[in-house]
């Protein structure tokens, strides 16, 4: 409803009298912004910088290496003092804004070294030192969404990286991988710890880390359908032991803060980390009792959070919870019966277990 409506089925019901409503409407006439101006001078703005990197591109080759350089240093420095400027003045968007750009010319200027003087090796290499380079600046002084899901962004792309690439490497680098899957949930301990900062900021960290822990430890019980030897099994617990502990850690510090219901925050740290250990430190072969029990395992994690979200008022959390429950019954008759026909017998049956 639009509104002039509201205000008049107030008027109509008695809640409000018409000089009230006519004070109302002018207040709301006088905060509105200009969206479609706005709008039509970012489209402009986009189209004249995004002609600026066209041109630019046509004629990189011919572009010295000094001015490349130097252009990108002075890219690095603008963007770093509009911050602060902004940043001083009170000016919240626009800092953020320069804030989010100086992570991205960061980016840009790695890539410009290694373009410049033919640095080679792996990608990961460039990313972590990306996430050494911005991150400590986004960390300390980033304050919105933005800026949060930047920093989140950085702290998730680079070690998984690192992670993959390396995985056939033994030794120390098993418990670096597990750093790089402990990361999610440091993510939902800085966001416990930085209670200072914007809520915009901190609220950023703690999605990204338990959406990605969630996601995580749905997507890893398909190792139930997969043959686990001794040898990995070994492999994996050693890898899960900084994952084990980042997520005691952050555990004890929001049963401590009380920031998140402790009905939540139990299943959450725990049951992440035991779907992994149970999937992936446990010697099994691929086999249907291997599978039904990854199946039991799986419903028994999401079954806790939408009890716990159900308990503690959080509704997207519970939706989530029994999309994700539904989403592996569907899975489950397609493994079951194959066919469509079979498939949507199962799920009318399936379904009408489920309303009752």
């Amino acid at each position: 409803m639009s509104l002039d409506s509201r205000l008049n089925a107030w008027v109509e019901a008695g809640l409000i009298d018409l000089p009230t409503a006519e004070r109302i409407r002018i207040h709301e006439s006088s905060q509105q912004r200009p969206v479609l101006r706005w709008a039509i001078a970012g489209l402009g703005l986009f189209a004249v910088v995004l002609g600026i990197i066209l041109l630019i591109s046509a004629n990189w080759d011919r572009i010295p290496h000094g001015l490349k350089l130097g252009g990108h240093m002075a890219l690095l420095l603008g963007t770093a003092a509009a911050h602060w400027h902004w940043k001083q003045t009170g000016k919240l968007w626009p800092a953020e804004g320069a804030l989010f750009l100086f992570a991205g010319v960061v980016l840009a200027g790695i890539a410009l070294q290694s373009q410049v003087y033919q640095l080679t090796g792996p990608a990961w290499h460039a990313l972590l030192l990306w996430l050494l380079l911005a991150g400590p600046a986004l960390l300390l002084s980033g304050e919105t969404r933005l800026t949060g899901l930047a920093f989140a962004a950085l702290a998730l792309v680079g070690p998984a990286v690192m992670a993959i690439d390396t995985i056939d490497d033994g030794g120390l680098w098993r418990l670096a991988q597990g750093g790089a899957m402990a990361v999610p949930t440091l993510l939902v301990a800085l966001s416990l710890l930085l209670s200072e900062r914007g809520p915009g900021f901190r609220l950023a960290l703690r999605e990204t880390g338990i959406v990605t822990l969630l996601a995580g430890a749905s997507i890893v019980h398909f190792a139930w359908a997969s043959n686990i030897t001794p040898a990995q099994a070994g492999d994996n617990l050693v890898r899960l032991i900084p994952a084990a502990l980042a997520a005691i850690g952050t555990l004890a510090l929001g049963w401590r803060r009380a920031e998140i219901p402790r009905a939540i925050l139990l299943p959450l740290m725990i049951g992440p980390p035991l779907a992994f250990a149970l999937a992936l430190g446990i010697p099994h072969p691929d086999g249907m009792a291997s599978r039904l029990i990854g199946i039991a395992i799986y419903m028994a994690l999401w079954s806790a959070l939408a009890r716990a979200a159900a308990v503690s008022g959080w509704n997207s959390l519970f939706a989530v919870a029994i999309a994700a429950i539904a989403l592996r019954i569907f899975i489950i008759y397609i493994e079951l019966f194959g066919s469509l026909a079979a498939t949507g017998g199962g799920l009318v049956a399936g379904g009408l277990l489920l309303v009752g």
